[in-house]
């Protein structure tokens, strides 16, 4: 199945190479999830108190990252100031967190996202 010659780091590139920066943190958001499960996994046959809580802790961080890595990727449809409808392909401005609206409202909001203070750009998908 996985070439036995790649270590780890090179089969995560080799799973990212030539895929687009939503595409990369779309897989990204699966592989943190299944990290998760993993973290889960040993917390559960783990003795140690100390170190189940601390696999538990890093379950948690895992799923957090997964979670925020979603918002980030989610393609929204409609514009959060006026509730215009913005399904792809219409043109949209969206933040890092994909808050979206209508070129018109991104226009009056001086392309500033009024949720994270980041900038809005035209979405890609």
């Amino acid at each position: 199945m996985a070439d036995k010659g790649l270590s780890p780091d090179q089969l995560i590139a080799a799973l990212l190479e030539g895929k687009s920066r939503r595409e990369m943190m779309v897989i990204l958001a699966r592989l943190e999830h299944g990290g998760a499960n993993i973290y889960q996994s040993f917390a559960a046959s783990e003795r140690n108190e100390k170190a189940r809580a601390a696999l538990l802790a890093g379950a948690e961080r895992e799923e957090q990252n997964s979670a925020l890595l979603k918002t980030m990727t989610q393609v929204k449809d409609k514009c959060e100031k006026c509730g215009k409808l913005l399904a792809p392909p219409a043109p949209a401005q969206c933040c890092s967190f994909q808050c979206t609206f209508c070129p018109d409202c991104a226009d009056n909001m001086k392309h500033v996202c009024p949720n994270c203070s980041g900038e809005l750009t035209a979405r890609s998908l």
